[in-house]
């Protein structure tokens, strides 16, 4: 498995923006800068949950993802962003550097001030590694009944 699951996913969600726009428009990752060059594309971790999986030994963990990919382009031409749209559609399967496929739960996409906001969730199990614990030397225990009074 992966060692940072978040780089991962970002790693394979740029890939695939790459792939569809065969490196046509830049994809920034860091935090954003003033004065980009426009058309470009912006990806950002929002949040995230992890939960134990019931059922499951304890070292099994379901990572739910939250990420926001933010299209620009040069004056906000709705056709473009539509298009834009429709190509980031393609996110819902993305391969990570282990060639592990990835499915996003939900896309939803929304445009505001000629600016597209590529909203996509994905889910992920995760196995951590057994953490070391130390051992006990020995231990004797030894006790009797208590007596009660009232018999």
């Amino acid at each position: 498995m992966v060692n940072s699951v978040i780089n991962e996913v970002v790693i394979g969600m740029a890939t695939k923006i790459n792939k569809i726009y065969n490196k046509k428009y830049p994809i920034h990752t860091d935090s954003e800068e003033q004065g980009l060059d426009k058309p470009c594309f912006f990806i950002k971790y929002l949040n995230g949950d992890e939960n134990r999986e019931i059922g499951l030994q304890d070292r099994f963990y379901k990572d739910k993802l939250n990420f926001v990919i933010i299209g620009y382009t040069q004056d906000g031409d709705t056709e473009i962003l539509n298009d834009m749209i429709d190509n980031l559609y393609e996110l819902e399967y993305i391969e990570l550097t282990d060639r592990t496929l990835l499915r996003a739960q939900k896309l939803h996409p929304k445009t505001e001030d000629g600016v597209l906001h590529f909203f996509i969730d994905y889910e992920i199990f995760i196995k951590k590694d057994d953490a070391t614990t130390i051992k006990m030397d020995n231990y004797d225990l030894t006790g009797e009944v208590k007596k009660d009074e009232n018999i």
